[in-house]
């Protein structure tokens, strides 16, 4: 998946530009599977595209075509100087990629990892965020608890995140909030739905969550929901919404939503539920399914298979189903995450999720 990342840009004293750079990761880097004395990768920019990878090459001779004075192909040897104090390393941008990419404009860079290269291209600011509802027919499937993990993890991803919810209850405080610490908040979704200031409460690094006032929804509200979630998805790289049944609110969210996902058990009840909002939603709608709180049971493994049955030789990703664990019902007590975990099991619980974190339906 594509990660954001932020270009450092540097002028001088007569404003003239004098550097620009990125930090990456150490991950990033040891993809590259360079020696510890290496500090020289090549760097490739082409039709808007930069591709670094390991240089193994003799002749460091730079390589350069214009077209009418525009940057079309360059190639270059660039280097990396690590800091240890963030345990990153840094990388100038050549000058003339930074103005063909008119980073000075919009100093930002989408990133990714894919056969041993590090790939970048520059971020449409176009590019409208997408909208993605956790919908259930029946409470107490684990929506809320599902949403958060989902939200925590793009967020970890690069991508900036804003939670809804459609419940006054505002449980995703007391998921993502130690106890004695949960906000207190006035104003919330209605208040900005309505075109005032409402409040919006960080629960992470790149992850904010909109509270509800309260359940009661006027049919203004509801004509102009739409509106206001239209205006987040250019403002967030992706809105997740935790949506509880209440008819006319969860209806206006999946409308406006470009995928949804269902969680459910492994029982005749939630699977027959989560089968019917695949018929309700239309498959192509459908992100995912996802068994919450499963037990390797003869029942549970029919309804399981009887999922599988049902989204084979569709685009609907159905990962590993969650465990019951113990270890998650302690992470909720503390407001921790399960990406704020090294245990063994909850790894498991992350790949799962990552199997659509990482989808190419969502990118």
């Amino acid at each position: 998946m594509w990660k954001k990342i932020r270009v450092t840009i540097q002028y001088k004293k007569d404003k003239r530009l004098n550097y620009a750079r990125i930090n990456l990761g150490k991950d990033y880097v040891e993809t590259l599977k360079l020696n510890p004395e290496e500090k020289e990768v090549l760097l490739e920019y082409k039709d808007g595209i930069i591709t670094i990878e390991k240089f193994e090459n003799t002749t460091k001779e730079e390589v350069k075509t214009l077209d009418k004075e525009r940057l079309k192909y360059l190639k270059t040897i660039v280097k990396l100087s690590y800091e240890e104090k963030r345990n990153n390393y840094k990388m100038l941008i050549p000058l003339p990629i930074v103005a063909e990419m008119e980073l000075e404009k919009n100093n930002f860079v989408e990133i990714k990892i894919e056969n041993n290269q590090i790939i970048m291209q520059g971020v449409d600011m176009n590019k409208k965020g997408k909208m993605i509802v956790v919908k259930v027919n029946k409470g107490g499937i684990g929506k809320t608890f599902l949403s958060v993990q989902l939200a925590h993890g793009l967020s970890l991803l690069g991508k900036k995140v804003l939670l809804l919810t459609s419940d006054s209850q505002n449980n995703i405080l007391e998921y993502t909030c130690k106890d004695g610490q949960v906000p207190e908040f006035e104003d919330g979704l209605k208040e900005f739905v309505k075109g005032g200031k409402g409040e919006i409460i960080k629960l992470r690094n790149n992850m904010f969550f909109i509270p509800l006032e309260n359940n009661k929804f006027g049919s203004q509200f509801l004509n102009e929901l739409p509106i206001f979630l239209e205006k987040m998805k250019e403002e967030y790289d992706f809105v997740i919404v935790d949506s509880i049944p209440t008819m006319k609110l969860d209806s206006t969210f999946v409308a406006c939503a470009e995928k949804i996902i269902i969680p459910c058990f492994a029982d005749r009840v939630t699977v027959d539920g989560a089968l019917n909002v695949i018929d309700e939603a239309g498959i192509d709608k459908v992100l995912a399914i996802i068994v919450n709180l499963y037990r390797n049971t003869a029942v549970q493994n029919t309804y399981l298979e009887k999922l599988k049955s049902a989204v084979k030789g569709t685009n609907i990703i159905f990962p590993e189903p969650i465990k019951e664990l113990s270890q998650i019902e302690t992470l909720l007590e503390k407001g921790k995450t399960i990406w704020e975990s090294e245990a063994k099991v909850i790894k498991e619980v992350q790949n799962s999720l990552l199997e659509i974190l990482t989808s190419s339906e969502i990118e």
